[in-house]
C-alpha cells in the first residue's frame, strides 16, 4: 500500500515538512510513501491569517488529511502535531533518539481535528556551551519537533561555542585541534542554512558592538589579552579615572555613551551588519558583557545609563530608518540597564522588543510563586558602578514593571535554568517545574514569549526541561504532570513512572542556588541532603540493571544515559556534601574524581552532557578549584 502526500505550498520548509512526514509515516506503517500532485492522502498547505503567533491545524474531511499553517514554521510544527498525535516522542535531539510507534496505515486517518494557536510568540533557545556542528545541528532539528520556533546564536558568528568543543577545552584527554576561519564561516553557514530550511526565527549577535567601535571584530567570538589604540581611548568609558579595556577584553568594556562619536559609530557598524544580514529577523543590540564598569565622566554621570542607552536606541531606529531597513531590534535588561531610564523613551516601539534577562535570578521558586499584591519592592535606587545583582525574582521583577511603565511593544524573558541552575539539580525534575510554572504564567506578566540562554547539551539525566519548555511555550494548558508522564512513558518504558520518582528524590535533595553561587558555602542541612543523593542513586541500580536489560533502541539509550548519570551523581553530590560540611580539602579531592570521570566518558555521552560547561560553572559558582 501506497500512502500520498501532496504538498501545496512552494516552499522550501513546505517540502522539508512533507519529506518529515514521509520518513516518519514509513517508519511508523512500514509502507511505501510517494508525492502526488493530485489525490493524495496528506495534504499541506500554508493559509495566510492575521493571527502574530504561528497557527496549526489538522483535520480528516473525506478520507483526507488536510494539514495547515500560517506561515512555513507553523505548517511544520503543525506536520510534527501530527506525528505527535500518532504516538511519535521527539524525546531527544537526533532521530535515533525518537520512540516511533509501529501503527496500521488505517490510522494515519484516526486522529482527532486539530486547531492551535501558539500560546506565545517568542519561542526559542540561544546557544551557549560548547558544541559540535552536529550537536547544534540535530539541536536545531528537534526544535520544532517540540514547539519551539526560534535560535539565537550570540555574536556575529558560533566561533566560540565551536572552538570549545573541537579544541577540547577543559578537558585534555580527548585530543584537540584549531580550526581555520574557513572552516568555521562553512560551519556557521551549515548552521544559517538548517535556520532556514525549518523557518525558524533568526536571532543574531547581542554583546560584541562596543568592541566593533573599537576596532575588534567579533565575527569569530571576542578577543581578550588585547591594548586599546590610543585614537580609541576617547570613546572608552572612563572607571576609576582612566579609560581603558576592562580586562583587555573588549566585550567586558563599556563606551563613553555622552560622546556622540560613539552613537555614530556603533549606528553605522550596526546598520552595515543589518544591511548585510537580512536574513536576521532580530539583530541584539546589547552593551558590554560586564557590569560595574558604566562611564564616569562629567557628563556621563548627569544620566542614567539606560536613558543613555534609550537615547542611542532611538538614534539607531533613525539610521535604520534612513536605510529602509525593518530588522527587529532586542533590547537588553541586564546589569546597570535593568535599572529603567528616568529620561527617555523609545519612539518606535514597534522596532524594538524588550528582552528581560534576569540572571542572577533564584530558580528555586517561579514567577508563579511571587506575591504580587504585597511582595514587589520599589525598584532599588541606581548608584554609578556599585550595583548588586538581585537574586530574588521579587527585586527583578521590580526592575522588568518599572520598564514596562514607559514601554508596552513586544517583549519576552531571556532566562537561564539551564545556563548553570540546572547542573545544582541533580535530578532535573525541580527545574523542569520551575520551567513550566514560569511559561504559564509569562502572559500574566505581560511578556510574549521565552528565550532561553542555554547550553544544548543539556540531556543529563534527561531532556526534559527542554521538552517542558518547548511543549508548554506552545500550548501553556498542558501541565507539567501530563508532560512527564508522557516524556518518562516514553523515554523508560513501563518503569518510567519510577525512574520519575527516583529523579524527583534527587531534585528535592539538590539545590540549584547552591550550585549557583546563592548562599553559603557551609550549610549542615545541604550536606545531609547529598548524602542523601547519593543513597538514593546507589539505591536505584537493580532498577536500572533491568531497565537495561529489557529495553531496545531509544529506551536502551535512555537506560544507558542514566546509568552513567547514577555513577556520575554518587561523585558529584560527595563533592557537595563534603563542602556542603566543611571539609573543603575533601570535597577537592571528590570534585577531581568526579571531573575526571566525566572527562574520561566524554567521547561517549559528549551530546547528553557538557562537560566544558560544567566544569566552568563549578569552578567560577560552585566553589571548587580547576585543576588539570
Amino acid at each position: 500500500m501506497t500512502i500520498l502526500i501532496k504538498n501545496t505550498a512552494t516552499n522550501p520548509t513546505a517540502d522539508y515538512a512533507a519529506s518529515e512526514l514521509a520518513y516518519y509515516l514509513e517508519k511508523m506503517t512500514k509502507a511505501e510513501v510517494g508525492f502526488s500532485s493530485d489525490e493524495a492522502d496528506i495534504v499541506l498547505q500554508i493559509v495566510a491569517d492575521h493571527e502574530e503567533n504561528d497557527h496549526a491545524q489538522y483535520q480528516v474531511q473525506g478520507g483526507q488529511v488536510t494539514i495547515s499553517g500560517n506561515r512555513p514554521v507553523a505548517l511544520l510544527i503543525a506536520s510534527y502535531q501530527y506525528l505527535h498525535a500518532l504516538g511519535v516522542r521527539f524525546l531527544r535531539p537526533g532521530k535515533e533518539n525518537e520512540l516511533i510507534p509501529n501503527i496500521e496505515v488505517a490510522q494515519i486517518k484516526k486522529v482527532k481535528a486539530y486547531d492551535h494557536i501558539a500560546s506565545y510568540k517568542h519561542r526559542g533557545v540561544c546557544i551557549e556551551g560548547a558544541n559540535s556542528l552536529l550537536n547544534i545541528l540535530e539541536f536545531i532539528e528537534w526544535l520544532p519537533k517540540n514547539g519551539f520556533n526560534s535560535f539565537f546564536i550570540q555574536f556575529a558568528n558560533p566561533y566560540t561555542f565551536l572552538k570549545r568543543w573541537y579544541s577540547h577545552e577543559f578537558n585534555h584527554y580527548l585530543e584537540g585541534r584549531d580550526l581555520t576561519d574557513a572552516e568555521i564561516q562553512t560551519m556557521s553557514d551549515e548552521i544559517d542554512a538548517a535556520m532556514a530550511l525549518r523557518d525558524l526565527r533568526h536571532h543574531r549577535v547581542g554583546h560584541g558592538w562596543t568592541g566593533e567601535v573599537l576596532g575588534y571584530s567579533s565575527e569569530f567570538g571576542w578577543e581578550s589579552g588585547v591594548k586599546l589604540a590610543d585614537d580609541k581611548r576617547d570613546l572608552v568609558a572612563k572607571v576609576d579615572g582612566k579609560r581603558d579595556l576592562i580586562q583587555g577584553t573588549p566585550i567586558f568594556t563599556n563606551l563613553d555613551m555622552s560622546n556622540h562619536k560613539v552613537n555614530e559609530e556603533m549606528a553605522k557598524v550596526i546598520v552595515d551588519y543589518a544591511q548585510k544580514h537580512k536574513e536576521v529577523d532580530y539583530l541584539h543590540v546589547w552593551l558590554s558583557d560586564g557590569d560595574n564598569n558604566v562611564c564616569e565622566c562629567d557628563e556621563c554621570q548627569k544620566i542614567l545609563p539606560a536613558d543613555q542607552y534609550v537615547n542611542f536606541l532611538n538614534y539607531l531606529d533613525e539610521k535604520l530608518a534612513e536605510a529602509g531597513l525593518d530588522t527587529k531590534i532586542c533590547f537588553l535588561l541586564y546589569h546597570e540597564l535593568l535599572f529603567a531610564p528616568q529620561e527617555n523613551k523609545i519612539k518606535n516601539p514597534d522596532r524594538f522588543v524588550l528582552m528581560f534577562a534576569p540572571i542572577s535570578r533564584t530558580f528555586e521558586k517561579s514567577y508563579a510563586d511571587v506575591d504580587y499584591k504585597h511582595g514587589i519592592p520599589e525598584p532599588t535606587p541606581y548608584v554609578r558602578n556599585k550595583t548588586t545583582l538581585p537574586n530574588s525574582l521579587e527585586e527583578n521583577l521590580a526592575f522588568l514593571f518599572d520598564w514596562q511603565r514607559n514601554f508596552k511593544g513586544d517583549s519576552f524573558v531571556y532566562d537561564y535554568p539551564l545556563g548553570r541552575a540546572h547542573y545544582g539539580d541533580l535530578g532535573y525534575m525541580k527545574i523542569s517545574q520551575i520551567i513550566s510554572r514560569d511559561v504559564r504564567y509569562l502572559d500574566k506578566l505581560h511578556l510574549n514569549g521565552y528565550i532561553s540562554c542555554q547550553e544544548l547539551r543539556t540531556g543529563f539525566p534527561t531532556t526534559l526541561p527542554n521538552y517542558v519548555m518547548g511543549r508548554t511555550l506552545w500550548d501553556k494548558s498542558l501541565t507539567y504532570e501530563e508532560l512527564k508522564e508522557e516524556y518518562f512513558t516514553a523515554a523508560f518504558g513501563k518503569e518510567g513512572m519510577q525512574v520519575s520518582a527516583y529523579l524527583e528524590k534527587l531534585s528535592a535533595l539538590s539545590s540549584s542556588d547552591y550550585f549557583n553561587k546563592i548562599g553559603s558555602r557551609i550549610n549542615a542541612q545541604l550536606a545531609a541532603q547529598y548524602q542523601g543523593c547519593v543513597s538514593e542513586a546507589s539505591a536505584i541500580l537493580p532498577v536500572i540493571i533491568k531497565g537495561l536489560s529489557q529495553s531496545k533502541n531509544s529506551q536502551h539509550e535512555n537506560w544507558r544515559v542514566l546509568a552513567y548519570h547514577r555513577q556520575a551523581i554518587i561523585k558529584l553530590a560527595t563533592a557537595l556534601g563534603l563542602q556542603a560540611s566543611g571539609q573543603q580539602a575533601k570535597a577537592e579531592e571528590a570534585w577531581i574524581d568526579f571531573q575526571d570521570f566525566i572527562k574520561l566518558h566524554e567521547d561517549s555521552f559528549e551530546p547528553y552532557l557538557d562537560v566544558y560547561r560544567i566544569i566552568e560553572v563549578a569552578t567560577n559558582y560552585a566553589g571548587f578549584k580547576y585543576r588539570e
